[in-house]
């Protein structure tokens, strides 16, 4: 049973392949799974079970047939909408509503400027001293420098900083501002220091969960939009990509190394059994969860916590652990993760829901053209499957807000209204 998911994703892969003749967003999306099942494998058979956040020990693994068809199936009806998307016949982004994209563009870099604030004192104390400390205090629940500091600012500034989570949206805006629009270079280099607000935030906790979803969300726009680049811009963003990328990957080891270096194996290992747990603990969660324990609190953040006073932190994952009888906060997909909280029958019927929405979002298949609206609704859907391969991300309520940037965006591009 554990070569099925690799065998799926790799004829998927093929044949997606074969159909879009280069690569697009949708082979991206499915040679992550293919990679993630290939993982899976090593696992299995290197005697790499029952720790690093995998569920199942090497003495009792159920990887049953109907988990197997749910896991391959959904992830590929989440999948399938972005086979719509062919970047050999997409021509040209369209504008659409220059002034409200302007001033949300400015609201973000206006947020990031105040994320640098609040980090810019204690970054460079964090990274010059004990990452597992620091990473050891934020499961503490303790606060950061910059959460502290926050403390001390006016309340407007406070609540401000909650669109922390919503600069990722500066990725695709800065991709195409270089692309289609003639601003200073200033402004472009503003729109990409936004979209690195989140990771710079993540320092704070010795977290390397915003690097890796910033660069893997990178690449998704390079793809997206690597058909507009010029032979200019496509040498500038490779050498800015070397660049940020050698920073990226010694900071990533620097924490790898800082938190699993006396574990059996060590970083390398604990990073490959990160990468291939998805499957394994989906089929866990198919046979061990106890689907009575229904809530919705990460589909509807901002729902449970204005209402019900309920955030997905480490307590409120702690209680839930206690219900289940082991723990949840692992790496199950987003396909896992929603199961767990809203019963198998819930998972399909939000994989569907979700499947229709991204429908609308692209419309058809082998568009000329799309607008920037659209092109960022299909960011922030694309979201869901790529980094999904870890766990459903849009958990947060802050994500709610960066979801009511996007709403607002993508109907004001389909509908022409005059401000």
């Amino acid at each position: 049973m554990i070569f099925i998911p690799f065998i799926y994703f790799t004829l998927f892969t093929f044949f997606l392949w074969k159909k879009h003749e280069r690569l697009d967003v949708c082979i991206y999306m499915s040679g992550l799974y293919l990679f993630s099942a290939f993982c899976a494998i090593i696992l299995y058979f290197g005697d790499m079970l029952g720790e690093g956040g995998i569920l199942f020990d090497n003495t009792d693994v159920e990887l049953g047939i109907i988990p197997t068809i749910l896991f391959c199936g959904l992830l590929s009806l989440s999948i399938m909408p972005f086979s719509m998307i062919y970047g050999k016949d997409l021509k040209r982004i369209t504008p659409a509503m220059p002034f409200v994209l302007e001033t949300v563009t400015y609201i973000l870099i206006g947020v990031s400027i105040l994320n640098l604030y609040l980090v810019a004192d204690s970054t460079m104390d964090i990274l010059q001293g004990d990452l597992e400390a620091v990473r050891s205090a934020h499961y503490q629940g303790l606060m950061t420098p910059a959460q502290i500091k926050a403390e001390t600012m006016p309340s407007v500034f406070k609540y401000l900083y909650y669109l922390n989570t919503s600069t990722i949206l500066c990725l695709p805006i800065f991709f195409y501002t270089i692309c289609f629009e003639k601003k200073a270079w200033w402004y472009k280099a503003l729109v990409f220091f936004a979209s690195l607000s989140i990771p710079i935030a993540g320092i704070q906790a010795a977290d390397r969960t915003e690097f890796i979803l910033y660069a893997m969300m990178f690449l998704f726009c390079i793809i997206f939009f690597g058909g507009f680049l010029s032979k200019a811009l496509k040498r500038a963003i490779s050498f800015i990509s070397i660049a940020f990328a050698s920073l990226f990957i010694v900071y990533l080891a620097a924490v790898s190394e800082a938190r699993f270096s006396e574990r059996d194996g060590g970083a390398s290992t604990s990073a490959l059994q990160y990468a291939g747990q998805g499957y394994l603990n989906f089929c866990y969660f198919w046979e061990k969860g106890k689907f009575e324990y229904i809530t919705a609190e990460r589909e509807f953040p901002l729902v449970y916590h204005t209402l019900f006073k309920i955030d997905t932190d480490d307590i409120r994952r702690g209680e839930r652990s206690g219900e289940q009888g082991f723990f949840i906060s692992v790496f199950a997909t987003f396909i896992g993760d929603i199961m767990l909280d809203i019963s198998p029958i819930g998972m399909i019927i939000w994989v569907l829901c979700y499947f229709f929405l991204c429908m609308i979002a692209i419309k058809s298949p082998h568009r000329k053209e799309m607008n920037i609206g659209e092109v960022i609704a299909v960011f922030v859907l694309s979201v869901v499957p790529i980094f999904g391969i870890f766990y459903y991300r849009y958990f947060s309520y802050t994500y709610t807000l960066m979801l009511f940037f996007t709403i607002l965006l993508y109907l004001l591009s389909q509908y022409k209204i005059k401000i």
